[in-house]
């Protein structure tokens, strides 16, 4: 296969929304976000605090609530679309919340996230995330 500018281009933001979702809220690598997120990154996610949505301390905010009160989070890519500076993944994870964390109490009972991210890229870095996700048994 001939690799182009573009191919290599996709390949490289695959790598870096494969970053948000592994590196910091799979591993806990908090230290990732100011890596792979601009400065004015913006989160727009209609159910997130409007101080959360922010550049990267916001993330790691959000981060660090997830990874304490999920301390089980499994966290798989379903589906990647790449295409320019846009990269969308459905994603599930699933763990059992030990503590209340975006609305969700704590349980003994194992729950199911589902989302969808649209991931925009400028200058290799994220600039800009639209997520929508749903919380249930999935069961």
């Amino acid at each position: 296969m001939l690799l182009t500018r573009k191919n290599v281009m996709s390949e490289d933001n695959e790598a870096l929304v494969n970053r948000f979702h592994m590196d910091i809220f799979q591993k806990g690598d908090l230290a990732a976000a100011d890596e792979i997120l601009a400065p004015d990154f913006i989160w727009r996610n209609p159910s997130l605090p409007s101080e959360l949505k922010h550049g990267p301390e916001g993330v790691k905010k959000i981060a660090s609530a997830i990874i304490d009160a999920i301390p089980n989070r499994q966290i798989t890519r379903d589906d990647t679309i790449v295409k320019g500076d846009k990269v969308m993944i459905r994603w599930t994870m699933t763990g059992t919340p030990k503590k209340e964390v975006l609305g969700i109490p704590p349980s003994d009972k194992p729950i199911k996230m589902i989302g969808f991210d649209l991931f925009h890229i400028s200058g290799n870095k994220i600039v800009e995330i639209w997520q929508q996700f749903t919380i249930g048994n999935w069961s």
